[in-house]
């Protein structure tokens, strides 16, 4: 990430001068392919998105004059407008990486700055990991989590996917994605860990779930980042490290703005209780927690054990 600082990269081209297309009689028009669903499930998001160039340049304005200014420390809380929300843009070609870099280049270096170029790089790096692994999206890179005993219980895949664990934190993030196509960055990491390292469930279908929610569905970033939150990954995060889903909760979202935005439902519990509501009132005002967080650690790092052991060559 640090060699993105003294990068060259060339200056973005701009709009092409002409445009050069041939002519056919074919009328067909896009809306008689029938490529959408019946159900108009989509049709949320553009109360929640710009879908244009024009929406994307706007984002990239908005974020260099404001946002960056407190990306390093601010990214990491959900309920703050520090990210910049470029990664759709990105994903769907309305505006590109090289383009980013050079509006960022161009203002004062600090730790902000800086810190954002690298998440530039730390996404083309996923790109370079992609090349010379082409199975990252299938096979662990680190092979000795060929043998790790996954439960991947399909109730408790379900009730992560709906947002339904009973953890307020991982619950707000997983009906954001549903919601609005996107999730926080800090939330993503805590809600992959938890599906991982706390359900035992394969990180492969975690990555799956995003792919077909998320609208930044990067094909190298999503992969890449998975493995590194499972431990799996070039450079991951140890597979020891766990998301606590109340800690996480506590310190990122200390007030609790982002979790009721989208679990409204836990509004009249005390913010002392926010991250873990079965402590209040006998649990009697949300979902049952799924596992008991404790246990769930240590049978995690159990299991880690297990293929964690030295090989006997005798």
């Amino acid at each position: 990430r640090k060699a993105c600082e003294n990068i060259a990269l060339d200056w973005p081209l701009g709009a092409p001068r002409k445009l050069s297309f041939h002519n056919t009689q074919i009328t067909t028009k896009l809306s008689n392919l029938n490529l959408l669903d019946s159900f108009n499930w989509y049709q949320k998001f553009k109360y929640h998105w710009d879908i244009s160039e024009s929406g994307a340049f706007s984002l990239l304005e908005n974020f260099v004059e404001s946002s960056v200014n407190n990306y390093k420390k601010g990214r990491d809380y959900p309920s703050l407008k520090s990210n910049s929300k470029l990664s759709p843009y990105i994903r769907f070609g309305m505006i590109s990486v090289n383009r980013i870099w050079h509006e960022i280049n161009n203002l004062e270096h600090n730790e902000n700055t800086i810190h954002f170029k690298s998440e530039l790089g730390w996404r083309e790096f996923s790109y370079y990991l992609l090349y010379h692994y082409p199975d990252l999206k299938n096979k662990n890179l680190n092979i000795k989590f060929d043998k790790f005993d996954w439960d991947n219980c399909p109730k408790k895949i379900s009730a992560w996917k709906k947002g339904e664990t009973g953890f307020p934190i991982v619950d707000a993030g997983m009906k954001e994605l549903w919601k609005t196509g996107y999730m926080h960055n800090r939330i993503r990491m805590v809600v992959a860990s938890f599906l991982v390292k706390n359900l035992s469930v394969d990180w492969r279908i975690g990555e799956a779930w995003f792919w077909d929610c998320l609208l930044d569905a990067d094909y190298a970033s999503n992969v890449a980042s998975w493995q590194w939150v499972a431990g799996t990954g070039a450079d991951a995060a140890p597979y020891f490290r766990i998301f606590n889903p109340i800690l996480q909760g506590q310190k990122f979202d200390s007030n609790g703005a982002y979790t009721l935005k989208y679990v409204p439902v836990l509004k009249k519990i005390p913010i002392e209780f926010l991250q873990k509501p079965w402590d209040y009132n006998n649990g009697n005002d949300y979902f049952k927690p799924i596992i008991n967080y404790k246990e769930s650690r240590e049978n995690a790092l159990f299991k880690y054990s297990l293929i964690n052991q030295p090989i006997n060559f005798e």
